[in-house]
């Protein structure tokens, strides 16, 4: 190596430096989003079960999506009001379930944005309505069984956000060193005086 080539201001050692701290500072931040992520989900769960969401007039349809679902003992299902003037009020449950629907019952509604959710442990079938649009067939079932997910509505686990935001902060770290093997590969490495 000639003294010019060694007097650069960037060195193919600086070069490396730079870029595995900029992998490692890629790395680190989608590490802490995946977490921020995660915390939002994680709310309101219970028991660390599984979270079923059920929206509230979906467009401004007299309907709960889905009507009817099925869940496992320890899941907590989310409703999440996509228009106004809705709530959930139990019609029957199980023996021994305490579950009534949103607060204020038959007298209270809800607007868009609202958001409700109860953890389901007792096994059985759970029948709720809209008190406004009850007879307009605003009704939905949930039911609750060790055996749940096996078809329909219930589906597999999801990949979460979190995952998916990690797992591209991956690739591109991954993608981004291997860039760096090829420039070292095709042009060599940084190894001190020539002149030696």
């Amino acid at each position: 190596m000639t003294n010019t080539e060694s007097s650069e201001s960037v060195t193919r050692r600086g070069f490396m430096r730079t870029a595995t701290g900029a992998a490692a500072a890629a790395g680190a931040a989608g590490t802490a989003a995946a977490q921020d992520e995660g915390g939002e989900e994680s709310g309101g769960g219970g028991g660390g079960g599984a979270t079923k969401e059920v929206t509230v007039g979906p467009g401004g349809d007299l309907v709960f999506e889905p009507a009817e679902i099925e869940i496992q003992p320890g899941t907590t299902v989310k409703w999440v009001w996509d228009s106004d003037n809705h709530n959930v009020v139990a019609d029957s449950t199980p023996e021994g379930a305490d579950w009534e629907g949103t607060e204020g019952g038959d007298s209270e509604t809800y607007n868009t944005g609202h958001e409700y959710s109860h953890t389901f442990e007792v096994e059985g079938d759970y029948e709720y309505y809209c008190t406004p649009h009850r007879s307009a067939g605003m009704v939905g079932t949930i039911t609750v069984s060790p055996d749940a997910g096996g078809g329909g509505e219930a589906a597999g686990p999801a990949i979460p956000s979190t995952a998916k935001t990690l797992g591209v902060a991956t690739t591109a770290a991954m993608v981004f060193t291997l860039g760096l093997a090829y420039f070292f590969l095709k042009y060599g490495g940084d190894y001190g005086d020539a002149g030696e």
